[in-house]
């Protein structure tokens, strides 16, 4: 009986195997066969001159996973047909040695200021000596800069293929309103964050893939080996902002901090339905989190509107939390953004097709058209509310200058003790994010110095440092970034907690295994 059952087990994985293996040319499918798609180019009228992705891919949008160097022909090209528009900057170069580079994307008039308008907004970034005065006319008179972020782990490649249509549609369309946008906006695109991940997963997944929507299809499974989440040290590099740890993400920080983005946007994949916030709690407490949440709800409302013009269904505030410093979308609040993490249905783990619990089939082409919405939506927003977001981000800085003076921690020493190379480290991953740190040139006494491990809650005491201890004086404009890196024990929500004790109550009550 055991030899007969395996031997069907066996039968079935070769005739499972057989029946889904299929050449690569079956990814080229059509995705009109799954449904009429999504017209990603509707923001006409276009100028004639600027080329669009397919003319230069020789496929649609969707119809196959684009690599690296076919991407990269796409940017470049559109960049070089509208010098006005559009400035390609290299920003690094991944592990494996592909060009890192963001497409800066304006209007004419703002393109050729662009280094005066990053100087305005790094005066909003480092308030200091800002006057009041100063800050309402710079606010008055200057874009908001929008970071659009795509494809940060690289099996997640609906962001990748969406960047081509985004940038294209804001390079050559010249829709009145799309020409308002850029005037509004300074808008930063990044699109391939992980570059290395994401062409070992479009490899793969052109070789496998067979448009079936099955959720059994290979082209669903990944092997561990070719896995395109991570990057090149198979490391996923939306976890790695609290460390800094990884080449890709301390050089986009680096180049993040040259323009200080007022919106951040992480755009990811993939999930049944669309997620835009606002978030599920808890919110990380060392921001203001009432201020955060209006803005997320301001953002949400419009992605909304958006998706109900084209009946698109999504969901929020579940799942996604705010909490971790080291996501991305999290680590641009903390700098004083409104950072927000966008999941799409389609594409990527969820294939070329994929079919859902509803019966419903979400493709990869699908997913491209979500996110292209989603970001020009979010545009839409920031344009709408330019001014107020400027001074909000000024405030915030001025806010985490104001707290560090008055918090119950005011600073913090890091002593060299035993092994001076981890504290030098720890000072260094602190100043690639931007934050202050200071050396004691001599030595000084505190009169209420607190154990680290104990908290700022413990009893202070008199404490003597000797020099060359590092300083990280919270009253700085990164200064709530520094807290929520530094603080021994990060604070939850009350209603977060609440709500979560209830749930394990309710759980215990019900008993095991219910």
């Amino acid at each position: 009986m055991r030899k007969s059952l395996l031997v069907c087990l066996i039968a079935l994985v070769w005739l499972s195997g057989t029946a889904r293996a299929a050449p690569a040319v079956a990814a080229q499918r059509p995705s009109a066969e799954l449904g009429k798609p999504f017209d990603l180019y509707a923001r006409g009228p276009y100028r004639a001159s600027v080329p669009r992705p397919e003319s230069i891919l020789g496929y649609e949008i969707g119809s196959r996973e684009t690599t690296y160097w076919e991407q990269d022909r796409v940017v470049r090209a559109i960049a070089d047909a509208a010098p006005d528009r559009v400035r390609i900057v290299p920003y690094g170069t991944s592990v494996e040695g592909r060009p890192l580079r963001i497409a800066v994307v304006s209007a004419p008039e703002n393109l050729v200021r662009l280094d005066e308008i990053r100087a305005k907004i790094g005066r909003l970034a480092d308030p200091r000596g800002l006057s009041e005065t100063d800050g309402a006319e710079i606010a008055r008179t200057t874009p908001v800069v929008v970071w659009i972020n795509q494809n940060i782990h690289g099996d997640e490649s609906t962001s990748f293929e969406s960047a081509m249509p985004l940038l294209y549609n804001l390079a050559a369309s010249e829709e009145p309103r799309m020409l308002e946008l850029l005037a509004s906006c300074v808008v930063v695109v990044n699109p391939s964050f992980n570059p290395d991940g994401h062409e070992r997963f479009a490899v793969y997944h052109n070789s496998i893939g067979s448009f079936d929507p099955n959720p059994d299809a290979i082209e669903h499974e990944q092997p561990w080996v070719m896995h395109g989440r991570f990057n090149h040290y198979r490391f996923d590099l939306n976890r790695d902002h609290l460390v800094v740890s990884q080449p890709e993400v301390r050089q986009q920080v680096a180049e993040y901090l040259r323009w200080n983005p007022q919106v951040y946007v992480d755009q990811h994949g993939e999930v049944d339905q669309y997620f835009f916030p606002p978030v599920a709690l808890p919110i990380n407490e060392n921001l203001d989190v009432a201020l955060q949440q209006r803005w997320l709800d301001v953002f949400g409302r419009g992605n909304a509107a958006a998706f109900d013009r084209q009946g698109w269904d999504y969901f929020t505030r579940k799942t996604f939390d705010f909490l971790y410093p080291g996501y991305t979308d999290t680590w641009s609040a903390l700098n004083g953004a409104i950072g927000m993490t966008y999941e799409t249905d389609g594409g990527g783990n969820l294939g070329f097709a994929w079919r859902r619990d509803d019966g419903t089939v979400v493709t990869l082409r699908d997913g491209v058209a979500h996110h292209l919405v989603a970001a020009l939506a979010t545009l839409e927003t920031a344009s709408a509310n330019r001014e107020a977001k400027l001074k909000d981000y000024v405030a915030f800085r001025r806010a985490s200058l104001d707290e560090g003076r008055t918090g119950t921690m005011k600073r913090v020493v890091l002593e060299p003790g035993r092994d001076p190379g981890r504290a030098a480290r720890l000072a260094a991953t602190l100043r690639r994010m931007g934050v202050e740190v200071g050396v004691a040139t001599s030595a000084f006494s505190s009169a209420a110095a607190h154990d680290y491990a104990e908290g700022a809650g413990s009893e202070g005491t008199r404490r003597r440092f000797d020099a060359g201890v590092y300083v990280v004086d919270l009253s700085q404009p990164q200064g709530r970034l520094a807290r929520a890196i530094l603080e021994v024990e990060a604070t939850l929500n009350a209603e977060f907690v609440k709500a979560e004790i209830e749930k394990r109550e309710r759980n215990e009550r019900r008993g095991k295994n219910t």
